[in-house]
């Protein structure tokens, strides 16, 4: 009695192997970053690829969700040094996250608090009667106090 088996052989390349990668030409496209910014989030430690196929750089799919983090840390105020110290190439948060997160908040409302006299100092500029601003008594006292505040923070 005679059993054969019939073994079927594909070889793929890796990147059809297995589908959860991107080539850095991809990772490129889905994320809007030129590769070379690719290349540089690399260096500073933010983003590790996973080999070479083709030559050419592949990266986890999940590269594409921590660019986004990075992306959206960066609009959050974070520099890119913070960023790599806050977070891992493979998106693993440092322990102490959520202080980090705290005290970039503070900085943040501080930098809005500003923003927001700017923008009622310029609005004032805008609506104001005078000729000029030196001729409004407003505008006087604005500069003054600022002046004032100046003079106070730097003697610190």
């Amino acid at each position: 009695m005679t059993c054969s088996v019939h073994v079927e052989l594909r070889f793929k390349s890796m990147a059809d192997r297995d589908t959860d990668v991107v080539d850095i030409s991809e990772l490129s496209a889905q994320t809007g970053l030129a590769p070379s910014a690719l290349r540089f989030y690399e260096r500073r430690g933010l983003i590790a690829p996973i080999g070479r196929a083709g030559g050419k750089r592949i990266y986890r799919a999940g590269t594409v969700q921590q660019v986004a983090r990075i992306d959206l840390l960066k609009i959050s105020g974070f520099t890119l040094p913070e960023i790599a110290e806050l977070i891992e190439p493979d998106g693993h948060v440092s322990p102490d996250w959520r202080e980090r997160a705290r005290t970039k908040q503070a900085h943040l409302r501080r930098r809005l608090d500003e923003i927001e006299r700017a923008l009622t100092m310029l609005q004032h500029t805008i609506d104001c009667p005078h000729t000029t601003l030196q001729d409004c008594p407003i505008h006087r006292a604005v500069v003054d106090t600022h002046a004032e505040t100046l003079r106070t923070s730097r003697a610190t």
